[in-house]
């Protein structure tokens, strides 16, 4: 038995040991890898400035999202609404408040960085809090990413959305 545990025991500290160097590995990397924050967002063709239209990028899923303060980046969905305006969204703001840091700094400093099929943008992120827009941006979520169906209006301490505007490189 005692060895059944010892074998558990160093299972368990590698298991430990892996997720530790990929986080470690994650922030020094150029982006994120998986559910790990990345480092600075390098490679890509670097564009002067954010787009006002976004709708060539429609069917884009998921973009690179990285904040210039802290400079961590991470991988995020993305909503193109009808008239072309980028939104990020953000749930679980509140629920997950040990797992959700950047929408907060996001809020305290909206500059931003965003690579979308291999282009990186200066971009200025912007919390939208009109329930209206709010409503139609989680209903296009839900149905972009096959979701299930909310019950009510989203709650806006806990579903965040950020609209991107464009932003002049330094």
């Amino acid at each position: 038995m005692a060895r059944f545990f010892r074998w558990i025991g160093i299972l368990i500290l590698a298991a430990v040991a892996i997720f530790v160097l990929t986080a470690l590995a994650a922030r020094m990397s150029d982006g994120p890898i998986g559910l790990f924050a990345g480092g600075p967002l390098d490679s890509g063709e670097r564009m002067d400035e954010g787009l006002s239209d976004w709708s060539a990028f429609r069917g884009v899923n998921a973009i690179d999202l990285q904040l210039l303060e802290p400079p961590r980046s991470r991988r995020v969905w993305i909503i193109v609404d009808d008239d072309g305006s980028l939104y990020i969204p953000s749930g679980f703001v509140r629920s997950l408040p040990m797992w959700k840091h950047w929408p907060h700094e996001a809020l305290a400093d909206g500059r931003a960085i965003i690579r979308i099929e291999g282009l990186l943008y200066p971009v200025q992120l912007v919390r939208t809090e009109d329930m209206g827009l709010l409503s139609k941006l989680g209903r296009d979520l839900t149905k972009k990413y096959e979701l299930p169906e909310p019950e009510g209006q989203p709650d806006p301490d806990d579903f965040w959305v950020f609209r991107v505007d464009p932003r002049t490189a330094p």
